[in-house]
């Protein structure tokens, strides 16, 4: 394929698996690419990062807004049919794929318009400028600077205009959104259905805002692993589940679950956890582990350890990471931000502040000696 930019060259499908940190530019038709290099376009479905393969991250920049609707519809799973769009600003997209849920960064400095025949992937759009109007069903809607909005899977044809628009997105895997609701209510098991596009009060938006640039910031320092991907992509979901109305958290509080607290439970439970902290467990995990709900195992923790299953595996691990610090020969090349990335903790202040309330002293200075 052609373009005015140059001869445009299509990734294989399944490409090989990406390094940590891996940067791909992608040009459409119009493209300039740096020096030494020709434009290309990304795959229609790329494959997402291996085990312990950290983030993929994807720049796509075109002049073409025809290119640039296939591949937001693709990056996006929406079917999009454009209705009109005029070529000339750079269209761009900014993609960090983690596997179970990506981010991204749009720019669409025209007007664009689209009708949307099918959402296969639920989005969380932030909206940064300009303006992004949406009608279905009878009803219209406006988005500006500052409001916050899901495209759902599944739902009715839209049509939808952006008018010079910037937002970031988050992408959530069903795997990840059907975690969160059996730990939110397991009497609501299965994917959750999003019954309204806003969130369900208004003060909600700041937190959905601060928990998406809390998991930017984790993605955007490099050190990840899989521990760390776990954590994050569990937290967006989790804060979905709170900010969007869904089928998972409309049938009020689920059963107290005490007649499984039992001693028994904690006891399953923490062999599990201290057998298993260094893999990307979750809470799920470790009730599915003891054979009781979420809410039991809380219980379990809270009535005879005064604490909660989540806060005892961050012990574990802070004490995983205290012995490898301990162990570590610093001239080797050991870094107190690579052992806090390998136990999870992805903000070397927190895990800073963390490790001196535990052990009265500064990761570094463990690790020196």
């Amino acid at each position: 394929m052609t373009g005015t930019g140059g001869t445009v060259r299509t990734q294989p499908r399944t490409p090989a698996p990406p390094t940590p940190g891996a940067v791909h530019t992608l040009a459409g038709p119009s493209a300039t690419t740096g020096t030494g290099g020709a434009p290309h376009t990304q795959p229609r479905t790329p494959a997402p990062p291996t085990p312990g393969g950290g983030v993929v991250r994807t720049e796509f920049r075109t002049r073409s807004a025809e290119e640039a609707g296939r591949f937001l519809g693709d990056a996006y799973g929406l079917s999009l049919r454009l209705r009109a769009a005029a070529d000339g600003p750079e269209y761009s997209l900014l993609r960090t794929d983690a596997g179970a849920f990506a981010g991204g960064a749009v720019s669409l400095p025209a007007h664009m318009e689209f009708t949307t025949h099918e959402v296969t992937a639920l989005t969380v759009v932030t909206m940064s400028a300009g303006l992004f109007e949406r009608s279905a069903a009878g009803v219209d809607e406006r988005f500006t600077a500052g409001d916050v909005l899901l495209v759902r899977p599944g739902g009715r044809p839209c049509f939808a205009r952006h008018t010079e628009t910037r937002c970031t997105t988050v992408n959530l895997s069903a795997a990840l959104l059907t975690e969160a609701a059996a730990t939110a209510d397991p009497r609501h098991p299965g994917l959750p259905r999003f019954l309204r596009s806003i969130p369900s009060d208004a003060r909600l938006t700041g937190l959905w805002t601060r928990t998406q640039d809390f998991v930017a910031e984790t993605l955007a320092s490099g050190l990840t692993s899989d521990l760390v991907l776990g954590q994050a992509g569990r937290l967006l979901a989790a804060t979905a589940l709170t900010v969007f109305p869904n089928t998972a958290t409309a049938g009020g509080p689920s059963p107290d679950g005490t007649r499984d607290a039992s001693p028994g439970t904690l006891r399953r439970a923490i062999a599990f956890i201290d057998a298993n902290a260094h893999t990307d467990i979750s809470l799920a995990d470790i009730a599915a582990a003891v054979y009781v709900t979420p809410r039991a195992l809380q219980y379990a923790f809270r009535g005879q350890a005064e604490t909660t299953p989540l806060t005892y595996l961050r012990r574990v691990r802070l004490a995983h990471a205290h012995a490898d610090l301990e162990a570590a020969d610093p001239g080797a090349g050991a870094t107190v931000a690579a052992i806090a990335t390998r136990w999870g903790f992805a903000h070397q202040g927190r895990f800073a502040a963390a490790y001196r309330r535990m052990y009265g002293t500064s990761p570094g200075a463990t690790l020196r000696g």
